[in-house]
């Protein structure tokens, strides 16, 4: 059963506009019955610029999410108009905001994740890019103390 709270951590880093950016996440996705999601991260963000200069920006993404399973196969899209991306810590720039409004436009890009595992204690889901590049999200169940 896919439906529940999950912990993870991520990192990534590619190109864009000459700079370089390597990133981390840390967050929390819920996943509900109704075949609805919530994606709730900090996204560090350390940047080379072009003239080699470094920078480091913290978002605040959170995505509410649709997401049903077929066999082994998780679709994932987000939810465009819940979708936020807010930078929370360093300054905001043309760049900061080029980088979610990238994140932005794709957001309602339905998503075919591969499922590797799952079990009551851990999701992980994988992909495959267009590029032949593939990158793994590992998410750990944790149980939510009702008060």
């Amino acid at each position: 059963m896919v439906e529940g709270h999950y912990v993870y951590e991520h990192a990534f880093s590619y190109d864009m506009e000459v700079s370089h950016f390597d990133v981390s996440e840390t967050g929390t996705m819920d996943f509900y019955s109704d075949g609805t999601a919530l994606d709730s991260v900090r996204q560090v963000y350390h940047v080379t610029l072009a003239d080699g200069d470094t920078v480091m920006w913290v978002y605040n993404y959170i995505s509410p999410s649709r997401w049903r399973l077929e066999g082994d196969t998780l679709f994932f899209v987000g939810i465009k108009e819940g979708f936020r991306m807010e930078v929370v810590e360093g300054e905001a720039t043309e760049l900061t905001q080029k980088i979610a409004n990238a994140y932005r436009s794709g957001i309602d890009y339905e998503y075919k994740f591969h499922l590797d595992t799952l079990t009551a204690e851990k999701l992980q889901w994988s992909f495959t890019y267009r590029d032949g590049h593939s990158d793994m999200w590992t998410f750990f169940r944790e149980l939510k103390i009702e008060n």
